[in-house]
C-alpha cells in the first residue's frame, strides 16, 4: 500500500474513533430523556422545558438613566426578568384551562366568571413566573381578554415590582403589551367600579372573600411612565421594550393604536404578527384602539414631561443613531410626530434638530451634516426616517433640506 493509501487509513481509523465517542456520549444524553425528548423527572413523567434563548442571559448595559457620558463599567447593567421554570403541575393546569379560553363555549356568564376566578386563585404568587414562561404568557393574554377590570388591574399592579426586567424580556414584554392595550379600551369606555362586576372577588379563604384594593387604570399608566422615562433611550434601543413605548405614548396621546385599513399605523411589526400567530393567539381588534380616543387630562402633562425629559437626555449621536435603526425609529418618529402637534418639533436644540445636527439652529453650509443627511437617505431605515419629516416639515425647513 503507498503513503497516500496509509495516510487516508489513518484518517478514517480516527474518524471512526471519533463518530464511535460521539455515539457513546449520545447514548448517555438519550438515558436521562424521555422518549420524546422531554427531561426525565425521575416520576416517570415528562416535563418539556421552555426552549433558551443566549439573548436571555445577556446583560444590557444601560447609561440613560445617568447621563451619557457615564462611564461603560459603571452603567447599570440589567437583565431580563427570570424567575426559574414554571412548576410543571400548574404548567398542566393552564394548558388545559386554555382549551376552554379558546373556545370560550360557556354555558353562563356566571360559569365563566368562575372559571376566570378559579385560573386566577390557582396562579396566585407564580404571576410574574408564568409571564416569562413561553407558554404561561402566551396563556395569560387569552385570560386577561376574559377577564373583569379589576383582574386586569390587579396583575397590572404586579409589575410594577419589576417593572424595567420584565419589559426587555422577549415573553413578558408582550404580556405588559396586552395590559396596555386593554387599559386603553377600558379608559374609553370609563372604568367600571370595583363592586359593579362579579368576578372583583379574589380572595375566598376566609370566612368572608376579601378583595385587594389595587391602583385604577389611570394611575397604573402615570406610575408606567414615571418607571420608564429615566430609561428611554435604552429601551428605544431594545426590540423587545420599543414596541411597549409606542403603545404607551399612543395611549398617552389618545392617537389609534391599530388601525387595520392602514398597515404603517399598526404598532405590531411583521416579525410581531407571526408571533402572535405562531403562539395561535389573535391581536386585540376593538373600535377604539383604531379611533382618536380622549385620555385623562393628566396624560396630557405626563407626555409632555416624558417627551421633555427623553428628548433632553440625549445628545445628537445617540439620537441620530435612532434615525437609522430598525428598532428605535419607529419609536423617534411617533416622538416627532406627537411634538409637531404640539408645536414643538422645529424649534433650537429640539430632538429633530438634534437629528438633523443642528439644521434647524444653524442653516449655513457644513459638509459634514450634508453628508449625514445624505447617508440617511440612502439607508434602508434611515429613509423612511426622512420621509417622515418631510410630512412633518415646514415649507421653511422643507427648503432648507432641498437646497442641501
Amino acid at each position: 500500500m503507498g503513503v497516500e493509501g496509509k495516510r487516508k487509513t489513518r484518517r478514517g481509523k480516527r474518524g471512526g474513533e471519533s463518530k464511535r465517542q460521539k455515539d457513546d456520549e449520545a447514548s448517555i444524553d438519550n438515558s436521562v430523556l424521555g422518549d420524546n425528548g422531554a427531561v426525565d423527572q425521575g416520576d416517570g413523567e415528562g416535563y418539556e422545558a421552555p426552549p433558551m434563548d443566549a439573548r436571555d442571559s445577556v446583560f444590557y448595559t444601560d447609561t440613560a438613566a445617568d447621563g451619557d457620558s457615564m462611564d461603560v463599567d459603571q452603567a447599570e447593567k440589567i437583565s431580563p426578568a427570570s424567575y426559574g421554570l414554571v412548576n410543571p403541575d400548574l404548567q398542566s393546569y393552564l394548558k388545559s384551562c386554555e382549551v376552554m379560553l379558546d373556545d370560550s363555549k360557556f354555558e353562563s356568564a356566571e360559569d365563566r366568571v368562575i372559571f376566570v376566578n378559579n385560573v386566577y386563585a390557582e396562579m396566585k404568587n407564580f404571576e410574574l413566573q408564568l409571564t416569562t414562561d413561553h407558554e404561561g404568557s402566551r396563556i395569560l393574554e387569552k385570560l386577561f381578554r376574559v377577564s373583569s377590570e379589576y383582574q386586569i388591574r390587579r396583575f397590572f399592579a404586579l409589575t410594577r415590582e419589576d417593572t424595567i426586567r420584565l419589559v426587555i424580556h422577549r415573553f413578558s414584554s408582550h404580556t405588559i403589551q396586552t395590559l396596555l392595550l386593554l387599559s386603553a379600551i377600558a379608559l374609553e369606555r370609563g372604568e367600571v367600579s370595583d363592586l359593579a362586576a362579579g368576578a372583583e372577588i379574589e380572595d375566598s379563604e376566609g370566612p368572608e372573600a376579601v378583595r385587594t384594593e389595587v391602583p385604577t387604570f389611570e394611575k397604573l399608566i402615570l406610575e408606567l411612565v414615571d418607571t420608564l422615562t429615566p430609561h428611554w433611550s435604552f429601551l428605544m434601543a431594545n426590540e423587545y421594550a420599543s414596541h411597549i413605548l409606542r403603545v404607551l405614548l399612543l395611549v398617552l396621546s389618545g392617537k389609534p393604536i391599530e388601525d387595520q385599513a392602514n398597515p404603517k399605523n399598526a404598532i405590531k411589526s411583521k416579525r410581531s404578527a407571526k408571533y402572535v400567530e405562531d403562539r395561535n393567539g389573535e391581536p386585540i381588534n376593538h373600535p377604539s384602539l383604531a379611533t382618536q380616543r380622549t385620555p385623562p387630562d393628566s396624560f396630557a402633562a405626563a407626555l409632555e414631561q416624558l417627551l421633555k425629559t427623553a428628548s433632553d437626555a440625549m445628545n445628537d449621536l445617540v439620537a441620530r443613531s435612532f434615525t437609522n435603526s430598525p428598532v428605535g425609529s419607529p419609536v423617534l418618529q411617533l416622538m416627532l410626530s406627537i411634538q409637531s402637534e404640539k408645536g414643538k418639533l422645529e424649534r433650537a436644540g429640539s430632538l429633530l434638530d438634534k437629528c438633523l445636527m443642528e439644521l434647524i439652529t444653524d442653516n449655513s453650509d457644513n459638509p459634514r451634516r450634508d453628508g449625514a443627511i445624505k447617508m440617511m437617505l440612502e439607508d434602508v431605515v434611515g429613509s423612511h426616517f426622512m420621509q417622515r419629516v418631510i410630512e412633518l416639515a415646514s415649507a421653511k425647513l422643507l427648503r432648507t433640506l432641498y437646497e442641501r
